[in-house]
């Protein structure tokens, strides 16, 4: 109406209007892509949180903040209703899980001692350097203000804030804490929070406690974390196939380390049998005594010493149920959960599992424990698994570490493996075989075709069909490429170094349904190319991102080697480095020699040959974003050349 009136009334402000409108929609619609953008930003946003976004801006599921009330919770024949009687019988179960875990198992009491497994005693102890004004300084401003806060309520953002005022007293307690190897009290109070899992909301077990520590704690764990994992590192301590909590070691090298060495069995004709061992809350039994003991055995000795003695005792929590908070209970077992140092005590803690089972190699991403072994003789096979599970059980009750036998198994490669001459037990239980199960997040199946994971991938991605169909008319262009980023490509891109070697009968669905949703975001019909599908979001097909994958491990071991695992240090060989006649393909890598299709499946092998293919320039870039951007050129070009 008024723009009407305006341009009836005053027809010379007719333009002025139109100018005036067109800034004000340019305004808008920087505004508005400005607020989603955030919205969808993987960097500042959690999983959980990018979900919650997604549900305002979809409305397709209900809220279900009512549904994390917890109004009733059993208690023996009982049920308790009050929110502090919930918060307290919460609290006692919290704390003691894993005390009574350890105490209800009689096999403790007569197993081995854990000294006969600890690695020799290393001669250097640790020193701990004085913590100096710039390093807590940087501390602070690197903390993530997301964070909550612990038992104090002081969050990230306000020690920021007052850092300046704050932080001399403060270094003056962490130097001082250093000095004496005293943990102040007020320091090791956890707040819990309890979170369901699944199951039935009145049982205990069926929520996950997460420990949120004093800001302040957790400053002064990341100053004693560096020393520590410094000090580890130069003497070499940590276990080699060790790959969680590491700074270099992923799931993914994990993955490919597995999985090659299952290949390359394969190739030499032996069978392979892969044991999954599940522990019953392994961070929860931790006993301190050992662990302490272990450490003082790898150098951690005196002043640091009596600094984690003081740290591990006389630590309390409560749990908050409502805002209801318990009363204080004390915790004697297990690693502290949600604080620093917690997962770097731990891999102390199992770091000598491998003598359990000497000349065989253990698998370990922090407590997930795995075992592959080989043999051309099935009854060899099947004796020997035997042994080493009777071993490594011996091995865990010695350091009171308990195997959940219903939910451990094994499984036989190839799949044609005779499975009647296999019977693995434990303790008069029979340890079931699978066909297929989930490792590091990958699910492997016995035939190593990877068709139950890619149809894992693709049940998850289908139902963003429907989604990114409501999405495309809310959000900016620029928005939707967040949100593809945000949850198609990192479902896509985990593990396609692995499971995207495979046929074409396998991954093709996948790709084609991955095609389908550029398409909707970017409002594009069959008719176009898509290859321009993917140069518009700046990407790669799953069978491209499979090389390119591939192609930045190669170049990380040319160029980057101290970037790589131990177990990655001599991953491949070069021409050179087996002959010394001046061949053109001396600078090449050396191409193994394989016997079958396994063996040409295996990462190791088809890196080579999509190596030694590259042409010279491409192989002479040393920084790694560098060389993938041009990576991605060359190969977005051959692709319009095909």
């Amino acid at each position: 109406m008024y723009k009407k009136w305006l341009i009836s009334h005053s027809p010379e402000h007719e333009s002025e209007y139109k100018s005036y409108n067109k800034i004000f929609k340019k305004v808008a619609q920087d505004a508005a892509t400005s607020y989603y953008r955030n919205m969808f930003n993987t960097k500042i946003n959690s999983v959980k949180q990018l979900w919650r976004n997604l549900n305002t801006i979809c409305s397709f599921k209900k809220d279900k903040s009512a549904r994390n009330t917890i109004t009733r919770l059993s208690d023996e024949n009982d049920y308790l209703t009050k929110a502090e009687d919930i918060s307290n019988s919460m609290n006692k179960y919290f704390s003691t899980v894993g005390t009574n875990l350890v105490s209800n198992n009689p096999l403790f009491n007569s197993s081995n001692d854990y000294r006969s497994y600890c690695n020799l005693s290393i001669k250097d102890s640790i020193f701990l350097a004085p913590v100096t004004k710039s390093e807590l300084s940087s501390l602070i401003y690197k903390l993530n203000k997301s964070k909550a806060p612990g038992n104090d309520n002081i969050g990230p953002e306000l020690v920021q804030t007052v850092a300046p005022v704050i932080i001399d007293p403060f270094l003056h307690i962490c130097n001082l804490s250093f000095l004496n190897g005293i943990v102040p009290e007020k320091l090791k109070i956890a707040k819990v929070i309890p979170v369901f899992k699944k199951g039935d909301r009145s049982i205990s077990s069926n929520y996950r406690p997460i420990s949120l520590l004093s800001i302040f704690e957790k400053l002064l764990e990341k100053l004693m974390y560096t020393r520590v994992y410094s000090y580890l590192m130069e003497h070499n301590v940590l276990y080699k196939n060790q790959f969680g909590f590491r700074k270099n070691h992923s799931t993914v090298l994990a993955l490919i380390e597995v999985v090659d060495n299952i290949y390359n069995k394969l190739d030499n004709h032996e069978a392979v049998i892969g044991i999954y061992l599940d522990l019953q809350k392994a961070f929860d039994t931790v006993d301190h005594t050992i662990l302490l003991y272990k450490m003082y055995q790898y150098g951690i000795r005196g002043i640091t010493y009596n600094w984690f003695v003081s740290y591990l005792a006389n630590r309390f929590q409560f749990t908050s149920v409502d805002n209801v908070h318990s009363s204080l209970l004390t915790v004697t077992c297990g690693v502290p959960q949600g604080s620093v140092l917690g997962p770097l005590l731990f891999l102390l803690y199992v770091n000598d599992i491998a003598n359990a089972v000497p000349g065989e190699s253990v698998k370990l991403f922090a407590d997930d424990t795995n075992l592959f072994l080989s043999c051309k003789d099935v009854d060899s096979l099947n004796q020997k698994a035997n042994l080493c599970i009777r071993r490594l059980n011996d091995w865990f009750l010695a350091n009171r570490l308990s195997i959940n036998l219903d939910k451990t198994c094994y499984m036989l490669f190839p799949a044609s493996t005779n499975a009647s001459k296999i019977n693995l037990e434990l303790n008069g239980m029979r340890i079931k075989n699978v066909s297929s199960c989930r490792y590091l997040g990958i699910i492997i199946d016995n035939e190593l075709q990877w068709s139950a994971h890619i149809d894992y991938i693709y049940c998850h991605l289908l139902k963003y069909v429907g989604i990114f169909y409501k999405l495309r008319n809310k959000l900016p262009k620029r928005v939707l490429k967040n949100i593809y980023f945000a949850f198609v490509h990192p479902y896509i891109l985990y593990g396609v170094e692995i499971y995207a070697n495979t046929s074409r009968t396998h991954i093709d669905r996948l790709l084609k349904l991955n095609n389908t949703l550029l398409r909707i975001l970017q409002y594009e019909t069959r008719r176009c190319h898509v290859i321009d599908l993917y140069n518009n979001y700046d990407t790669l097909s799953v069978i491209d991102l499979h090389k390119l994958r591939i192609l930045l491990l190669v170049q990380k071991y040319v160029h980057h080697r101290d970037k790589l695992p131990e177990i990655f240090q001599n991953y491949f060989l070069f021409n050179n480095e087996i002959h010394s006649y001046n061949t053109r393909s001396a600078p090449n890598i050396h191409l193994p020699r394989v016997d079958t299709s396994y063996g040409q499946r295996s990462v190791s092998f088809e890196a080579v040959n999509l190596w030694n293919n590259l042409p010279d320039d491409l192989k002479n870039i040393s920084p790694l974003q560098q060389f993938k951007a041009h990576l991605k050129l060359h190969m977005q070009a051959e692709n319009y050349n095909e």
